[in-house]
Parts: structure tokens; C-alpha cells; sequence
């Protein structure tokens, strides 16, 4: 009799959470790209939203890409360190995309709530995105990246009851 097993539950849940960290660390990928290939484009992205300085438009356009880049990138690596030394090198990186989430989702709730038909400026998809159709889907990722965040106490749960 094996004195640890590791559970059915334990083994899906690794599964599960290598797919939140895959699912948003190349979802932040590919939507930095598009960005910093062409900042003047998301700049007028950003304008049309109305709520920053035009400054600010510019200054975001440079940097947030760049940030969404190195984050994602960072989360990918996290998940390696994480499932070969039980690193919480994932932290960091998760931890900035849910500010950076909570961000987007306010500016997307205010061009919902200001009816703005407008693309989102997300650089995800060629075809437009309308700012609902974003909030939806950062909701789904601020969702995941909370599976994320709280992945140590939830792998403590699932401990506790194969004991």
C-alpha cells in the first residue's frame, strides 16, 4: 500500500490549473503583439474611450503591451518552476494580470455603460470586438486567474479530504 497516492481530484486539478496558466499566459501573448507592433493603433484605441489625457493614451500605448507581454511570458515560466519545485514564482506575474483585469473590466463596464460602439483595442482578433463581448471574456479570465491565485489553499483542500 502506497503510503501518499496521489488522488483523481489532485491529477485533474493539475490539469485544470495548467490550463487556467496556459490559457491566460498566451492569451496576454498574443494580445500584447498586435500592441507593440503598432502602438500609434492602440493609442487611437485607447482615445476612443474617453477616459485618460491624450498623454496618458500615448504613454499606455508604449508600455502596457510590453507589461501584458512580459507577464504572460513570466506566467508560462511560473508554471514550470511551479510544477517542478513548487516554486509561487506564479504569483507575481498572475497578480499583476488581475490588476491589469480589474482595470480592463472597469474601462469595458464604462464603454458598455456609455453604449460606445467601438472596437475594444484589445489586439486579440482581426474582426471587431465590442466592448460587452471583452467584458464577458475578461471576466472569464479574472475568474481564472483567482483559480490561479488561490491554487495553494485548494490543493490543501483536496489533501485534506484524500486523508
Amino acid at each position: 500500500m502506497m503510503k501518499n497516492p496521489i488522488s483523481l481530484r489532485r491529477i485533474f486539478f493539475n490539469l485544470c490549473l495548467f490550463l487556467c496558466v496556459y490559457y491566460i499566459g498566451f492569451t496576454f501573448i498574443a494580445a500584447s503583439l498586435d500592441k507593440i507592433i503598432n502602438p500609434h493603433e492602440f493609442s487611437e484605441s485607447i482615445r476612443v474611450y474617453k477616459i485618460s489625457p491624450y498623454w496618458g493614451n500615448n504613454l499606455v500605448a508604449i508600455i502596457l503591451p510590453w507589461v501584458e507581454l512580459i507577464c504572460g511570458i513570466l506566467l508560462l515560466y511560473g508554471l514550470y518552476c511551479f510544477f517542478s519545485s513548487k516554486s509561487n514564482f506564479i504569483d507575481v506575474p498572475n497578480n499583476i494580470i488581475i490588476v491589469m483585469l480589474i482595470w480592463f473590466i472597469f474601462i469595458l463596464s464604462v464603454a458598455v455603460y456609455r453604449g460606445l460602439d467601438i472596437d475594444c483595442g484589445c489586439g486579440i482578433s482581426e474582426d471587431k470586438t465590442t466592448p460587452l463581448e471583452r467584458l464577458i471574456e475578461d471576466i472569464y479570465l479574472l475568474i481564472t486567474s483567482f483559480i490561479i491565485k488561490f491554487r495553494l489553499r485548494i490543493i490543501a483542500f483536496l489533501n485534506r479530504e484524500d486523508q
